[in-house]
């Protein structure tokens, strides 16, 4: 019989991904000024853009407050208001040294959520956690739990280039 394993994250806001907010934003900016425009286009574009670089800025800090990853693939997002959300992993979860990407559904809805979680959101520890988690709820083996990284599989990584991935 499988054993499963929980571990609840807490997300701290990220000052990597504000960081990232306002370095592309304003650098969309700048190549709008540089483009071979109307003053009036550049400037509407050039505006669209601060507009969306604020709604974008006002959004980071709404999102989840945390999230129960499952060695089964099944998540819950927990909402800064307190509740959760049962779910489950899609495919589309990255987990890289300074960047996961919990790629997931809630149930009964159509569309899959995508949640950034830099290496400032959580504590090294943690985040080291939660891409292990990642590895081994996408990677299909059933057999235990995660112990470690060096046993998780990266097959969903190496699909993409089109290689076989080894165990």
């Amino acid at each position: 019989m499988r054993r499963l394993a929980s571990r609840r994250f807490d997300f701290t806001p990220s000052r990597a991904i504000r960081a990232f907010v306002v370095v592309s934003h304003a650098s969309s900016i700048a190549l709008v000024a540089a483009m071979p425009l109307g003053l009036p286009l550049v400037a509407g574009l050039a505006l669209l853009v601060a507009a969306l670089g604020v709604r974008t800025w006002r959004g980071l800090g709404s999102g989840l407050a945390g999230m129960v990853v499952r060695s089964d693939g099944s998540v819950a997002g927990l909402g800064a208001d307190g509740r959760a959300l049962p779910g489950a992993l899609r495919e589309g979860s990255v987990a890289l040294p300074l960047l996961a990407t919990i790629a997931w559904r809630a149930d009964g809805e159509r569309r899959t959520r995508k949640v950034p979680v830099a290496f400032d959101a959580l504590t090294p520890e943690a985040h080291r956690e939660l891409r292990v988690f990642l590895r081994y709820a996408t990677s299909g083996r059933d057999d235990s739990p995660p112990s470690s990284q060096a046993r998780a599989s990266i097959s969903a990584a190496l699909s993409a280039l089109v290689c076989p991935a080894r165990r």
